[in-house]
């Protein structure tokens, strides 16, 4: 339970806010948690889109306070034999399906405990719809535990669980390969390059170029207004990633790219030579 007098708790989901889902969730954490305090972290996650919640979760939920409970509803697999997990990272809990969505946070947080639900006590005699977890048992599971109910109570600790195959950037002679893995709403290109294969590998070394989709960026500039109006633009976010930019304008568009496609780094006297 979080340390404030009103417990935390997060959604993270893919519902968005024209359909009745996420007020049928928060009902329900109301009902069994009266006194809960239910933020929002994100609800425009694309359906179905795994690596797109967990880079939304992993880029949030670092910054709740100890004993927060994040409860992630990103779940093609509903209704399946898929598990459900309950974990405690950095002080934190989670409570996610077995689909990968954790991959980002185990990387940022230390783990100190993972169970598998079993044990659905919990529940009651409610009916539980077979295509509707987040209302009918995630949104009780998170009330239930608010409420004091031990992890250790619900089930034992899986052997293995799912993580997904992040892109991680690779060196292909004197070139740093990497991915867009995410675009946020403004259009802007974060990659899995980081500021710390930037600063180590390329600024003691002179000038350098970063391209996508054959647009190339020459340098950093620290924020977007360094860059002209409607000028490409590549610097690292506050979240430590490169990012490609456009100055008032959508790099995604620009560039015409997207998640999955390659960007590369490279120092300019090595594409001169």
């Amino acid at each position: 339970m979080s340390e404030y007098n009103q417990p935390i708790i997060t959604l993270t989901t893919d519902f968005g806010l024209r359909d009745p889902y996420v007020a049928a969730m928060k009902g329900m954490l109301l009902r069994e948690c009266p006194e809960a305090n239910i933020i929002d972290v994100c609800h425009d996650v694309p359906p179905h889109q795994v690596l797109h919640a967990a880079y939304v979760l992993a880029h949030a939920a670092p910054y709740f306070p100890e004993g927060s409970i994040h409860v992630v509803v990103v779940d093609p697999g509903v209704g399946t034999d898929r598990s459900i997990l309950v974990g405690q990272f950095g002080g934190q809990l989670f409570i996610f399906p077995d689909n990968g969505v954790i991959t980002i946070i185990r990387k940022m947080l230390p783990l100190e405990g993972l169970v598998s639900v079993r044990d659905y006590k919990f529940l009651g005699d409610r009916e539980v719809s077979p295509t509707f977890h987040g209302r009918d048992v995630f949104a009780p599971l998170a009330a239930a535990v608010s409420n004091g109910l031990r992890i250790s109570d619900l089930g034992p600790t899986p052997p293995t669980y799912k993580l997904l195959d992040l892109p991680e950037p690779i060196w292909a002679g004197g070139t740093l390969v990497g991915k867009v893995v995410y675009v946020d709403r403004f259009g802007n290109l974060i990659t899995s390059i980081n500021e710390r294969h930037i600063r180590e590998r390329f600024l003691p070394h002179g000038e350098f170029q970063i391209s996508c989709n054959g647009h190339k960026v020459s340098g950093l500039k620290t924020t977007y207004g360094q860059a002209g109006l409607g000028e490409p633009l590549a610097l690292i976010d506050s979240m430590g990633d490169l990012e490609l930019a456009v100055n008032l304008g959508r790099a995604c568009d620009e560039f015409d790219a997207r998640p999955g496609m390659t960007v590369e780094v490279a120092q300019l006297h090595f594409l001169e030579g």
